[in-house]
């Protein structure tokens, strides 16, 4: 039974080239307005909230998105490009069958969400989704999707299976290498506490700036540890 998706589909490339100069403009900008005393750095702050703003939030939706409809079945999946990015010609219509795929990888954060494919020929295929604009159908996509990988891997006819490829917090030999030097950096910070003292809370402060984010990491790889221990 064939199901269709719309997706949205961001370019990293596109989004960086436009946000990067953008916040490099607030340079020249400081320059110009400070001088000019507090008229001058009331403007510079509301151009800045501009900039901020329209580069995150409304430039990015014109310049960097493309719409996709994607069509599956179970030999496969088709993508169709029903909107470009700006200033480019559609795509070709790509038919790519399960038995093409290699492995896939997703990765969600807090920006981007991103579906990585590997095929057997060495070409690779990326769907990127903005957190902020997510009204598609990327989640119900991506459900179908794995569900029809385990379908496939599942197959007696199967002679290869679609790997999953691991995260890099999923990564054991990472984990642990990163683990021993925060766990150095951590017990170098204790040491020098111990030996060095704390005079006043003004020292404290730069040692706790230091202590909750290595703290936060150690959770962090002690939770990608027990991921990787049950796969």
């Amino acid at each position: 039974m064939e199901k269709k998706y719309r997706v949205i589909h961001y370019s990293k490339i596109r989004f960086a080239c436009f946000l990067i100069p953008s916040w490099l403009s607030g340079f020249p900008l400081a320059m110009l307005l400070i001088p000019h005393g507090i008229a001058g750095q009331i403007i510079l702050g509301i151009l800045a909230i501009a900039i901020v703003f329209s580069s995150l939030f409304i430039f990015p939706k014109y310049t960097a998105k493309a719409i996709l409809l994607i069509s599956t079945d179970t030999e496969g999946f088709q993508l169709d490009w029903v909107k470009p990015f700006w200033g480019s010609k559609p795509k070709l219509t790509q038919r790519v069958r399960m038995d093409e795929l290699k492995s896939y990888k997703y990765e969600s954060s807090y920006n981007f969400s991103t579906l990585k494919l590997r095929l057997k020929s060495g070409s690779k295929i990326q769907l990127h989704r903005w957190y902020n604009d997510d009204n598609d159908d990327f989640d119900k996509f991506m459900t179908h999707f794995k569900r029809t990988i385990e379908s496939y891997n599942k197959k007696k006819s199967t002679t290869a299976v679609i790997e999953k490829e691991k995260l890099i917090m999923e990564n054991r030999t990472f984990l642990v290498a990163i683990g021993l030097l925060i766990g150095v950096i951590f017990i170098a910070t204790i040491l020098l506490v111990i030996f060095k003292g704390v005079s006043n809370m003004k020292g404290i402060i730069p040692i706790l700036t230091v202590l909750g984010p290595l703290i936060w990491v150690i959770i962090q790889i002690v939770k990608g540890l027990q991921k990787a221990k049950i796969e």
